[in-house]
């Protein structure tokens, strides 16, 4: 077994969570709103190895979390648009 997959089987639910924070990290020095899908994805990623549903495999385990990241980037901008900050410009004339 690989040390990336012996980790992976060891402390799934370390390694998730560890991506999700990091992820909220490079969000917060970037505010594109991107990131912060790939995030959700992985605390998600994290309650499911929680509860034992993950995938035994590490890659698979990624391919999932890629997919779910991507799934989740239109409704968070969606929700990142409605309640974006809406104070007018003042340097409109």
């Amino acid at each position: 077994m690989s040390e990336i997959g012996a980790v992976f089987a060891s402390y799934p639910v370390l390694v998730w969570a560890g991506a999700g924070v990091v992820l909220v990290i490079v969000e917060i020095l970037s505010p594109a709103g991107f990131f912060l899908s790939f995030a959700a994805a992985g605390f998600l990623m994290a309650l499911a190895a929680a509860v034992d549903v993950l995938p035994a495999h590490w890659l698979l385990q990624a391919v999932a979390f890629s997919a779910l990241g991507v799934a989740l980037i239109v409704p968070l901008r969606g929700l990142l648009r409605r309640y974006a900050d809406r104070t007018p410009d003042i340097n409109q004339y």
